[in-house]
């Protein structure tokens, strides 16, 4: 080997300029994959308390007339979170006076990137119960 050659791969090895850069290219992933997942369940938990809105919405029309039966209540959640999911399972009950509407939904139709399959498979159960006022 050349003494040029070794000259110049011994100054390479001993240079520390750009070692940092390294660094931020191995852990940037790691950083972006994480904020990812936070973004996916914070979604989650926003679009849940959206149908828990839309469920209570539906019973306390029922509540004080304004569906004629169960049968509107379910229609009603369906259609105004079909923009979320068109897989949710709604059903609704009357009891005793008592208004019980519980709608499944599926977590992988509710994440914002769905890069991840670790939520896959579960559903959100929200549930709401309303005296009848009628």
């Amino acid at each position: 080997m050349s003494p040029r050659l070794k000259a110049l791969l011994r100054r390479f090895r001993r240079d520390e300029r750009g070692s940092a850069t390294i660094e931020a290219v191995i852990w940037l992933p790691m950083f972006v994959i994480f904020f990812v997942m936070i973004a996916d369940v914070s979604l989650v938990f926003f679009r849940q308390t959206e149908v828990l809105r839309v469920v209570q919405d539906g019973n306390r029309a029922l509540s004080v007339g304004r569906f004629g039966g169960a049968a509107e209540v379910e229609q009603f959640v369906k259609d105004t979170i079909a923009p979320m999911t068109t897989r949710a399972q709604v059903t609704t009950t009357v009891n005793s006076g008592v208004i019980n509407t519980k709608a499944l939904v599926p977590v992988e139709d509710l994440v914002a990137v769905g890069m991840f399959n670790f939520l896959n498979g579960y559903d959100i159960a929200v549930q709401s119960n309303h005296y009848v006022e009628w």
